[in-house]
């Protein structure tokens, strides 16, 4: 891997921007009619700001009469997607509504990240002492050029008046993918930094995390696509609410080490989380959305002189019902890090992104949902750009 000198990026529009409005590649990833990824991100970006345009349209022509009815959709179920925080668990936001009692839900989803990360100075990122040329030895450093494809298979069922139990199974596959040329494209046509992505090959892939100039991470070559840990969940109804006031529900989860911390996809701990989940409708087509969530992380693997803390999460979304099939959600994220205080940071500070896209009710049992993902801190641990798209099915 070449030389890394990085310096301050600016990704919070920008690499989305890129996403909607650069050519593209002559990467022979873009070449590959067998791509299928490749194929759905294509179409996705080029069909996305026709339909916001639509959407921005049917707001201010749509009679009142057509105007939604049905309840809110709740949130995105997105959590963290930073690759080394993917090993641990992490807050998956929901409204604070359960599905009717003796209901089962099936959804699938598909989230695609592009990330650059780098703590300053870093010479050979394979050579773990030249990440102290200016920190002290205890800081944790990292290098991170990955993009990582992630696919849930969620089962939620409601089977008691007060309990809802479920269950999430991810597969995961990351690499160097290639959005690289795009991102870098982007950024050289307004002479804008790259953040050090030039001093390094596009479309390459290296995972490293250090601490007392040891490796904690040290992956430059991407595992084959495997199956993450398993998560299991509770959630209980605390307010229902009534005509006019919140819906609360406290919920309760635990990660199983059924991933393996040498591919990334687990940290070979136990991890357990309580939180609690909002919702607040606003008139009949505005509700309010809000999560929070404690989450111990358990011991992972090779964890000797590599210490960890809890996670704090918290979410805040709003969503728009424009008919009683489509609505628009725009909504924050912010997670504190696994990372002690430490003098220097960054990678100890709390990590902000953003994500805004749609839902649409397919039928009454079926939903569909997309949206963007893009980093609102510059503290090299969030990813830069991402997609998501989702279905899920109830019965």
């Amino acid at each position: 891997m070449a030389m890394f000198v990085p310096s301050f990026k600016f990704s919070a529009f920008q690499s989305l921007f890129t996403i909607f409005h650069s050519p593209i590649s002559t990467h022979s990833a873009f070449r590959n009619p067998h791509s299928l990824l490749h194929a759905l991100l294509v179409r996705t970006q080029r069909a996305l700001p026709s339909a916001f345009c639509l959407l921005l349209t049917a707001f201010c022509i749509l009679p009142s009469a057509v105007l939604a009815q049905r309840a809110p959709s709740g949130p995105f179920a997105l959590r963290d997607q930073f690759p080394v925080k993917l090993l641990f668990l992490s807050l998956r936001p929901e409204s604070g509504y359960l599905l009717p009692t003796g209901a089962r839900q099936w959804a699938f989803g598909l989230s695609y990240t592009n990330t650059y990360a780098g703590t300053w100075p870093v010479g050979n990122p394979k050579k773990a002492s030249d990440y102290y040329q200016a920190a002290p030895l205890n800081e944790y450093r990292l290098f991170v050029d990955a993009e990582v494809l992630r696919l849930t298979i969620d089962l939620d069922w409601r089977i008691a008046r007060r309990l809802q139990v479920g269950a999430t199974l991810p597969l995961i596959f990351q690499n160097g993918g290639f959005l690289d040329s795009s991102v870098e494209g982007f950024h050289g046509l307004f002479n804008l930094t790259n953040g050090g992505r030039e001093e390094t090959p596009q479309n390459a892939y290296g995972v490293f995390v250090v601490r007392n100039a040891q490796f904690w991470i040290n992956r430059e070559k991407a595992a084959a696509f495997q199956p993450g840990d398993m998560v299991l969940r509770l959630k209980s109804p605390i307010l229902e609410g009534g005509s006019s006031g919140p819906i609360i529900a406290g919920s309760g989860a635990v990660k199983l080490p059924t991933g393996r911390f040498e591919s990334l996809t687990g940290s070979g701990g136990v991890d357990i989380q309580v939180a609690l989940m909002a919702t607040q409708a606003i008139g009949q087509r505005l509700a309010v959305h809000y999560s929070i969530a404690y989450t111990h992380l358990g011991r992972p693997s090779r964890h000797i002189d590599f210490p960890i803390r809890s996670i704090t999460s918290q979410m805040l979304a709003l969503e728009y019902l424009t008919t009683n099939k489509l609505s628009v959600l725009l909504q924050t994220l912010a997670n504190t890090s696994p990372f002690p205080d430490s003098v220097l940071g960054p990678l100890d500070r709390t990590a902000y992104e953003m994500h805004g896209g749609i839902k649409y009710a397919i039928s009454p049992a079926a939903l569909f949902e997309v949206s963007i993902t893009e980093n609102l801190s510059q503290y090299q641990n969030t990813p830069d750009i991402g997609l998501h798209m989702g279905v899920r099915w109830r019965r």
